[in-house]
């Protein structure tokens, strides 16, 4: 996924606004977070689709709703902690709120994105073949965090995979 290493218009934009509401400076830093995190996320999924962005700013005529939902899926997939999902959403709410009050977008983005129990009802299984390298990586006594990244960068290509048209070649 791209990086996104400085805040764009819209994106400073969005944080003003949050310290504006009186945002303490701890959940403005999560906010941040949370919104490269989506943003680097979003970048990657519509350039999958062959449109070409570097920010934020420029993903927003492409945005939909069936992004924020996906987006959530990621999360899920990636055994994000149920907490941080729900925060990450909260974000992707307000920044949806912000986005119609400043009458960039007309429509909610994130209509009907629900939280997810902490009962990780919601969760989905691991593909086999992902399960078993999870355990030869283990075996190998490779880092906890090395194994949580590998293991995100597999599920973010699969996740891509699987959102690809079915093209045939003859």
């Amino acid at each position: 996924m791209p990086k996104n290493t400085s805040l764009d218009k819209t994106s400073q934009e969005f944080i003003k606004y949050l310290e504006s509401a009186g945002i303490s400076t701890s959940s403005v830093k999560f906010y941040k977070s949370d919104l490269n995190h989506f943003t680097a996320w979003l970048l990657f999924r519509i350039r999958s689709l062959g449109i070409l962005a570097d920010e934020l700013t420029q993903a927003i005529p492409f945005l939909k709703s069936a992004f924020a939902h996906e987006y959530k899926k990621f999360l899920i997939e990636n055994k994000t902690p149920a907490k941080t999902i729900n925060r990450k959403l909260s974000t992707l709410r307000n920044l949806s709120r912000f986005l119609i009050i400043s009458q960039i977008i007309n429509f909610d983005f994130t209509e009907n994105l629900t939280n997810i129990t902490t009962a990780g009802e919601e969760r989905f299984q691991i593909h086999p073949l992902v399960e078993g390298f999870q355990k030869h990586l283990e075996a190998e006594k490779v880092s906890a965090s090395t194994i949580k990244n590998y293991l995100a960068d597999i599920r973010q290509f699969i996740f891509w995979v699987q959102n690809q048209p079915l093209t045939i070649n003859h």
